[in-house]
């Protein structure tokens, strides 16, 4: 079993990009899997259609992960790494006392972020989150057993996570970041009501950290960084690209979104309706006005150009 790691930030092509190489026979998308609790107790649904509670290709993984406390009445049992809902939320528990919890975690692992490598060792990860790293684990090899396959593909994005995870296992996993044009991202975020500052810093803010610590820890054998735009405007190419990246080859049919039923955990859900096909959206070179355009430069300008987008 081999894993693919998909790293970006919000609107930059994970799914398609988890979609695209989960289309190869030998491979398989899980979408945001640290998700998994939530879209079972809320009801959410697989993309295959049916209840992620209900779905028999996750129940045969659940069956698997019973010896490790998975309890599909109690799913947070089996804990994987903090996720937190902006849409459909959990209310009974992502409660504030778990926020808070959150916010505690993320504030170590941002400090632990400044800490030299040598160092790192001196300031292990919290607890729930080394439960969390043997958990995906765990998850990841119950699937690949139960849908028999040899690649995993995961697009939980979290870069601290993917670090980890390969940190741990550097024969298993392998981390792909993926990167989009920030006036494309900018421009999608703005046309859902978002104001100008809150439409770049998300963006900005994650590549910032990402970029540092996948050089810093993350061997370039190990590592690749793909633009969105490669992927959407020459899937053929960018599909080959990727297959080598990961040890497969490469297969037609990866070009056919909907040519194979996938079992995708959260994600964008309009990726998943039938008939979607490949297609690059660069609709930020016709819609951002001109006064739109000088406040991205001015505050995204530089990173955008760091990411090789000109």
């Amino acid at each position: 079993m081999k894993v693919l790691y998909v790293c970006s930030a919000a609107r930059c092509g994970s799914t398609l990009t988890d979609m695209f190489l989960g289309g190869h026979p030998q491979a398989t998308s899980l979408g945001e899997i640290n998700f998994l609790a939530k879209a079972i107790k809320v009801g959410e649904r697989c993309s295959c259609g049916a209840l992620v509670r209900d779905c028999p290709q996750w129940e045969a993984v659940y069956g698997r992960l019973g010896r490790w406390g998975f309890d599909l009445q109690d799913p947070y049992r089996f804990r994987l790494w903090d996720a937190v809902a902006w849409t459909y939320i959990d209310s009974a528990h992502q409660t504030q006392a778990f926020l808070a919890a959150v916010k505690l975690r993320k504030a170590w692992m941002a400090a632990r972020d400044l800490v030299p490598p040598p160092a790192r060792a001196l300031c292990p990860v919290p607890p729930a989150y080394r439960q969390a790293l043997a958990n995906k684990m765990r998850l990841y090899e119950a699937v690949a057993q139960a849908w028999d396959k040899q690649l995993v593909i995961d697009s939980s994005k979290n870069v601290r996570e993917a670090v980890e995870l390969y940190q741990r296992h550097p024969d298993t996993v392998r981390i792909l970041l993926v990167t989009r044009d920030g006036r494309g991202v900018y421009l999608s975020r703005r046309s859902s009501g978002r104001d100008r500052e809150e439409s770049v810093k998300g963006w900005l803010s994650y590549y910032a950290r990402a970029l540092v610590l996948l050089e810093r820890h993350v061997p370039p054998a190990a590592r690749m960084q793909l633009k969105y735009e490669d992927i959407a405007g020459d899937p053929e190419a960018a599909g080959r690209t990727l297959c080598d990246f990961v040890g497969l080859q490469f297969q037609p049919s990866m070009l056919q979104l909907d040519g194979v039923v996938r079992h995708m955990v959260n994600g964008n859900a309009t990726r998943f309706a039938p008939g979607k096909g490949i297609a690059l959206d660069e609709r930020w070179r016709r819609d951002l006005a001109p006064g739109e355009l000088s406040f991205f430069d001015g505050r995204g300008g530089r990173m955008n150009a760091a990411l090789g987008y000109r």
